[in-house]
């Protein structure tokens, strides 16, 4: 476990004039480096909240009307990365809010990814990925990040490879590897 000195794990903060609660919840993760690892948390990320279509906002949004503004987050770097969930919901149900992305953690590593659900999460995180290539310079930038982070140039001719591998069982043993206790979670209510 990863410990945090002098660093409260659980906050909770009032503003004023916030109409608003927010609440943040996240994890330190594996980096670019353990690609495995890395390709999987990345299709996590497309299933939990990216879009209209991402389990967040299906469960939370649409279905218990919980938020006003949610989705997860993936930031890797060279050897370690971040995990974020967010949402913005009414202040009166912050609770729920932050119950409900909990059960989604939970069923995430639980619950066995559908195929179909899978491959939908996998087929947006491509075609992101194609559209984020569409200038030299979108090209180049990449390029020059695979290199700085050490995975090389050729990390772009993998990257549909890499996503495409990761099935059901890696996302349950990534999730558990990651989604643990030490996590950290903020609330900003009025």
């Amino acid at each position: 476990k990863i410990s945090y000195p002098d660093c409260p794990r659980i906050s909770t903060q009032s503003m004023p004039s916030t109409q608003t609660a927010w609440i943040m919840l996240g994890w330190q993760t594996t980096g670019v480096m353990n690609q495995k690892d890395y390709a999987t948390l990345q299709v996590i990320d497309s299933l939990l909240g990216s879009g209209m279509s991402s389990r967040l906002f299906i469960d939370l949004r649409e279905q218990e009307g919980l938020a006003y503004q949610l989705g997860s987050g993936y930031s890797p770097h060279a050897l370690r990365g971040s995990f974020v969930l967010y949402i913005g919901t009414n202040p009166v149900t912050v609770e729920r809010a932050k119950e409900g992305l909990f059960n989604e953690i939970k069923r995430l590593k639980t619950e066995y990814v559908g195929d179909k659900e899978l491959q939908n999460a996998k087929d947006k995180l491509i075609g992101n990925y194609i559209i984020g290539l569409e200038t030299n310079l979108d090209k180049a930038s990449n390029l020059g990040a695979y290199e700085a982070l050490g995975m090389g140039y050729e990390f772009r001719d993998n990257y549909e490879k890499l996503i495409n591998s990761v099935t059901d069982t890696d996302i349950i043993e990534v999730a558990n590897k990651y989604f643990n206790d030490n996590y950290i979670l903020s609330i900003v209510t009025k």
